[in-house]
């Protein structure tokens, strides 16, 4: 098991996130969550600064690594995912690297889930050949996931719960379309930065 600390836009990504890096990396991952909007008081403005702080929060807390990661809703440039990238490059040319994972979602973090249909299938307890909509023919995979819910049996259980059993059960070879979600980039972040620690080293 890994202890990492993860840093997203809000509760969907602290329940699916650690989940999907479970799934990338074949560990146990023990998490704690933080959202870039709760981390303005202490580290005032901007992405940069909320990124240094907490990497000092997961140094300090003595866990093995950080995931940060940002939707791309208001973001079409990937301006946020740029920041993030500089603050991480700043932070190593005076300090040791930190195993830092950064990822974007595009537009938003249920696009990896809808992208493994085999997932969402098991997860709302669907039929093996139920239609799934492409997650490029969806305007919203949000939106997309909540239908479902409420065409399924399990329409009266908590969206949270129901989207992290699809987290769960997300193989990345199975998601066609992960360059354009954006989780292409998060496995290749995962691996290199993380792969390490769930091959031992820095494991619980």
């Amino acid at each position: 098991m890994i202890r990492l600390l993860f840093v997203g836009d809000g509760p969907r990504d602290g329940m699916t996130v650690p989940r999907l890096v479970e799934s990338i990396l074949g560990v146990s991952v023990q998490e704690e969550v933080k959202h870039w909007k709760d981390l303005h008081l202490s580290a005032g403005k901007g992405l940069s600064r909320k990124l240094l702080f907490a990497l000092r929060q997961a140094k300090d807390r003595k866990l093995a690594g950080l995931v940060a990661t940002v939707d791309t809703d208001n973001d079409r440039a990937r301006e946020r995912l740029k920041e993030l990238r500089d603050a991480r490059a700043q932070e190593r040319s005076r300090l040791p690297p930190f195993p830092t994972v950064l990822g974007q979602a595009d537009p938003h973090g249920e696009a990896w889930l809808l992208d493994d249909p085999a997932a969402v299938r098991q997860a709302f307890g669907l039929p093996g050949d139920a239609p799934i909509k492409s997650v490029r023919r969806t305007k919203s995979p949000k939106e997309k996931l909540e239908v479902l819910k409420r065409q399924s049996a399990r329409a009266d259980d908590p969206i949270l719960e129901i989207l992290a059993d699809i987290a769960r059960q997300v193989q990345p070879s199975r998601c066609i379309h992960a360059k354009e979600t954006g989780f292409a980039e998060l496995v290749e972040e995962t691996n290199r930065e993380l792969g390490p620690l769930g091959s031992g080293g820095g494991a619980a």
